[in-house]
């Protein structure tokens, strides 16, 4: 799913067709031109509000997992070397499957292994208009939390 097909059913939700109906995939690389300035500031509070959410959900609720194998030199493994933003690791094993102790640090992890798999959850990319959301909920439950975010946002409830 998109990050505008979730912004339009929050606008809706919101009352805010004008915005909505102007969110297809056939307008995305023109709304600079048919947005007006105070629609263009509210989506990009939408948009704002979509990354909170997203981050919200992935962080709290339902987190995104990853695992990759690495070779494992002098015991640390660079945080670096991971390929999405590292929130928690979950666990690390050797290639066979067995759990290895590890420890983690704010640029590596010590592990005990000269190769591992290591499970972690990441933090989601941050969402654009035309991107892909990396959470895997309905678009409705995630436009929910937008619109919601977005009358908090604007003092109302």
């Amino acid at each position: 799913m998109k990050g505008y097909e979730i912004i339009r059913i929050a606008c809706q939700f919101s009352e805010n067709d004008e915005i909505a109906e102007k969110l297809t995939e056939a307008n995305l690389s023109t709304l600079d031109d048919i947005l007006s300035a105070k629609e263009r500031k509210k989506l990009d509070i939408y948009l704002d509000c979509l990354n909170f959410v997203q981050d919200e959900i992935a962080c709290e609720y339902k987190p995104l997992i990853h695992e990759e194998e690495f070779k494992i030199q002098n015991f640390k493994l660079n945080i670096s070397a991971l390929s999405k933003p590292l929130q928690e690791v979950i666990s690390i094993c050797d290639l066979k499957g067995r759990d290895e102790k590890f420890k983690v640090f704010p640029t590596y992890i010590l592990v005990f292994a000269n190769e591992a798999r290591v499970r972690y959850s990441y933090k989601p990319n941050k969402a654009t208009i035309d991107g892909d959301i990396e959470i895997s909920l309905p678009e409705r439950i995630c436009a929910y939390g937008v619109a919601r975010e977005y009358y908090l946002r604007q003092g109302l409830t």
